[in-house]
């Protein structure tokens, strides 16, 4: 027995070497490299000592923040996503943070790999600064720490932007950017902003007459005024509550952070919202409504009026039975007409309450991918909004999740097309359906006076949800489509041939031991065989 153990002791040593000496390798490959230099020293070189610090308050929260997703998405030999997971990872932060869905971050239905997430700090930065992000993310890629570094300079981007539209209201207002100001005049210049920006057309310069419009129509083209205002005050006197006159520094300030808890004040109404159209299903837990009860519904206080063209140029129809259209709830709950745009960088709309369920998919897994029993494990235990935790998951959920795997040779990716599919058909309310790659109206391209429909339109479409209710056919056509649109494909294949070559490692290690025993153990058992004769 102790001839064995030290076989394999023998035998284990040798695989420890052999990974050393891979390691060796791999280390003394990637030091022909030379390493990047620390990025906020990049970052103070370009843009001063004061950026430095303003981006380093930041990093330890966007550092948290970034976490769970940054673990789950495939990296490269030094530990960084490429610039399609960083993109992708800083549309879910923003998101989850504030509601926000930023310009240049959203894919539109897009590819994830189109456009590189500095983009998203418009133009008005400097070139420096967008080359040095740009050669950081195509060169090494972003470890977590140059990742929360990004996130914190586009941050530091979104107050400057609320800086510059101070100014326009203060131009308007008859104030210059130097001023003290009184209580009552900061109280107006905070209310003209939110009134000017929240709902109106993104302007470079306001007149006093544009003012006292946007003043007069705030109230009815923004209904949650009234609690728009009472947040407004709040802020003021948490940041502010101590002092008598104002300067602009101050009122910025409150603009921020107006701008970061407005999303949560939006929510409560996507949350009303939700409730309603859930009442509408044409089949319970279906998450879809037939067009016509999205239009003819008369039990509320207040009527859905988008227009089909609309509805389907955004992606919030499903119309896999062209003779019976229905509204996607969570697509719906997205879309552009329920966004406010109070920044030309973001947009606020509903919170995706599939990204609570995302987060908990990457922090079990911890990895790219995942087996379909571990992930069916995972899921059956999240709870949501409108699924128990700890449910059983149906065949029909099993079924597609290892048509998934059997498409992936084993394995089910989470972040791409297929596995966002599945989410979908897991958490019909919650989680939105994704379109082919196919382009979609952007947020951002979003003008609610040419959206309404017609009255001869939603008439037809009412009599249509009112046969169909009639003759029973609740029956949803599939929208399954076995297509896959990865985040990062290429940060994917990466990780598959790494993993692929770690087993094989460890698959030759126990294949040495197993030799090493029999080579040492025959003859002992030979030699004991003898004795016996």
């Amino acid at each position: 027995m102790k001839l064995v153990s030290r076989c394999v002791l023998v035998a284990l040593l040798f695989a420890q070497g052999g990974h050393a000496f891979r390691r060796k390798k791999v280390e003394k490959t990637s030091l022909r490299r030379q390493e990047p230099k620390a990025l906020l020293e990049e970052l103070e070189q370009v843009l001063g000592a004061e950026h430095r610090e303003a981006a380093e308050q930041r990093l330890h929260e966007f550092e948290d923040d970034l976490r769970i997703t940054f673990k789950a998405l495939p990296k490269n030999g030094r530990g960084a996503v490429a610039a399609p997971s960083a993109r992708y990872a800083l549309h879910r932060l923003f998101n989850q943070r504030h509601g926000w869905q930023i310009k240049g971050l959203e894919t539109a239905g897009g590819a994830w790999d189109a456009d590189s997430p500095v983009t998203a700090m418009g133009d008005r930065v400097p070139p420096k600064m967008r080359e040095l992000f740009e050669d950081r993310l195509g060169s090494y890629g972003m470890t977590l720490h140059e990742l929360a570094i990004l996130a914190a300079t586009m941050d530091k981007m979104f107050e400057t932007d609320v800086a510059e539209r101070l100014r326009i209201v203060y131009k308007a207002s008859a104030l210059k950017a130097e001023d003290l100001i009184t209580y009552n005049q900061a109280k107006n210049v905070l209310w003209t902003y939110v009134a000017t920006f929240i709902t109106g057309p993104q302007v470079e310069s306001l007149t006093e007459g544009e003012v006292h419009k946007a003043l007069e129509h705030f109230t009815t083209r923004f209904p949650r005024h009234t609690e728009a205002k009472e947040l407004l005050t709040t802020i003021a006197a948490e940041v502010a509550g101590h002092l008598t006159s104002y300067d602009f520094e101050t009122l910025q300030k409150i603009l921020s952070k107006f701008g970061q808890r407005l999303g949560a004040l939006e929510d409560t109404e996507c949350k009303v919202m939700k409730n309603r159209l859930t009442s509408l299903e044409h089949r319970e837990g279906s998450g879809l409504v037939r067009l016509g009860d999205f239009y003819g519904n008369d039990r509320f206080d207040f009527h859905f009026t988008e227009s089909p063209s609309y509805l389907r140029g955004a992606g919030l129809l499903d119309e896999s039975n062209p003779d019976d259209p229905k509204v996607i709830i969570p697509n719906y709950l997205a879309g552009p007409s329920n966004c406010v745009q109070p920044s030309g960088y973001y947009s606020i709309c509903c919170f995706d309450e599939c990204e609570q369920l995302m987060d908990q998919v990457e922090e079990g897994l911890e990895a790219p991918m995942g087996t379909p029993e571990k992930i069916a494990s995972l899921v059956s235990g999240l709870p949501s909004s409108s699924q128990p935790a700890n449910r059983t998951l149906s065949p029909h959920l099993t079924q597609l999740l290892d048509e998934v795997a059997g498409h992936h040779g084993g394995m089910v990716p989470i972040h791409g097309r297929l596995f966002a599919q599945w989410m979908h058909e897991a958490y019909p309310r919650e989680c939105s359906y994704p379109h082919l790659e196919v382009k979609v109206q952007s947020r951002f391209d979003h003008s609610p006076d040419m959206d309404h429909v017609e009255a001869e339109e939603k008439s037809k479409y009412w009599q249509i949800a009112k046969q169909r209710e009639g003759s029973g056919e609740n029956q949803t056509t599939s929208r399954w489509i076995m297509k896959e649109e990865l985040v990062d494909q290429q940060g994917f294949e990466a990780h598959v041939k790494s993993s692929t070559r770690d087993d094989l490692t460890i698959f030759g290690a126990l294949g040495f031991i197993g030799m090493a025993v029999v080579r040492h153990v025959a003859p002992a058992l030979r030699q004991d065989k003898q004795k016996d004769l």
